[in-house]
């Protein structure tokens, strides 16, 4: 639709009712006059909750500036804003929203992504009192900028922050620009390209979540925060995990390089552990005792070397399925050649491959009983004897 030309009809607000909840335009036009008038609707949708734009475009340079007998002060009950993939065609003459200000104060959910943002002023953050929840992903933030965004006294209640799909560079520089936000417990930094990790790194006081997904890092240090309790580092070049992490309930370490499971004593709380496509060969019983609370572990989807332990071990678990919920479908032999592609749960190994020291030492035994029969019948029969004449 387009709204470039809207203009809203006059009538009293006892008139119109409407419990409307949520509000969405989707792939409409927009103008800086259009928005004015879209902005006199919260006057008649005293319920309204939710408001969302995808993939609109706005032909304006963001000069909200509606009459003072029109001005609406703020959205009423609208607790959630979501704009994805608007286009600005006068992207760079853009304003800084000053107009708006007041009107997102009461705000606690906002998602702006795939729409070139690439700084958020710092009178804006701190006027967005009220904000728990912000996504900012596939956006052009750069640590630079992000430092004005998270100034002193920006975002106050903010919890979560996803900036998934950026240009950070630094993890370190990440984490110290967002030491203002005292309450940010969840932090998705996701899709960034960082530099190598360094030893140490500072981060807001109440962290709990990590996302460090697909970020194309190749060790994890102590940078990582001890106060986690999800980390997420799947989709990178990690060929071993050895950081303790005390608080640590969910671990994502799929579509790594790992060749082993990590170190169970390592995480004491741990109950979730995802470590799919990866480079594990086996894994024993020692290992999973390692975990003293884990529930749940999904290890499919690597390349598992039937052996005779590990098969073994399989048939003496008939509960496996309760702690591996990806159990027996993901778990496939990848060698010996004889039984790959076949399910472990499903794969008996030959008696020969397994039982190797009984069979060497039953082979032994035979032969000699067969000497000493030998020697016994010789010495009955005088079998020495007619050698000897026989030389």
């Amino acid at each position: 639709i387009n709204v470039a030309n809207f203009r809203f009809s006059e009538l009293s607000a006892e008139e119109i009712n409407a419990p409307m909840k949520k509000l969405a335009f989707r792939n409409s036009d927009l103008t800086d006059e259009s928005f004015n008038e879209l902005l006199k609707l919260l006057r008649y949708t005293p319920e309204l909750l939710q408001a969302e734009f995808d993939d609109c475009a706005l032909d304006g340079v963001g000069d909200f500036q509606p009459s003072e007998s029109d001005i609406v002060r703020e959205l009423g009950k609208v607790e959630t804003l979501i704009i994805r993939r608007l286009h600005i065609p006068r992207f760079y003459s853009f304003n800084d929203l000053s107009s708006v200000y007041s009107l997102l104060e009461k705000v606690k959910r906002i998602t702006v992504e795939s729409s070139k943002v690439f700084l958020v002023p710092c009178e804006f953050s701190q006027r967005l009192r009220s904000l728990e929840f912000l996504d900012l992903s596939e956006n052009l933030m750069v640590e630079e900028y992000l430092r004005n965004s998270a100034c002193e006294g920006a975002w106050p209640s903010l919890q979560t922050l996803i900036l998934s799909q950026n240009y950070l560079k630094s993890i370190e520089r990440t984490g110290e620009i967002l030491l203002t936000l005292k309450n940010l417990t969840g932090l998705d930094i996701s899709r960034n390209s960082f530099r190598p990790m360094p030893d140490t790194c500072r981060w807001p006081p109440k962290m709990r979540f990590l996302n460090l997904s697909s970020t194309g890092i190749w060790a994890v240090k102590t940078c990582i925060p001890q106060t986690l309790e999800v980390l997420d580092v799947s989709n990178n070049n990690l060929d071993s995990f050895s950081l303790f992490l005390p608080r640590l309930r969910e671990l994502y370490l799929s579509r790594n390089k790992l060749k082993t499971l990590p170190d169970g004593s390592l995480f004491p709380v741990l109950l979730v552990m995802k470590i799919r496509e990866n480079a594990l060969s086996t894994f024993s019983k020692d290992q999973l005792g390692s975990f003293p609370k884990l529930e749940t572990l999904e290890a499919g989807d690597n390349h598992f070397i039937c052996s005779c332990e590990l098969l073994s071990f399989t048939l003496g678990q008939p509960a496996l399925s309760q702690v591996l919920p990806d159990w027996p479908d993901s778990y496939l032999c990848n060698s010996p050649p004889r039984l790959c592609g076949q399910r472990v749960q499903e794969a008996r190994p030959s008696v020969l491959e397994c039982h190797q020291a009984l069979l060497v030492s039953g082979v032994c035994c035979a032969l000699l009983l067969l000497i000493l029969l030998i020697a016994g019948l010789c010495h009955h029969f005088h079998g020495l004897w007619y050698l000897r004449m026989m030389w």
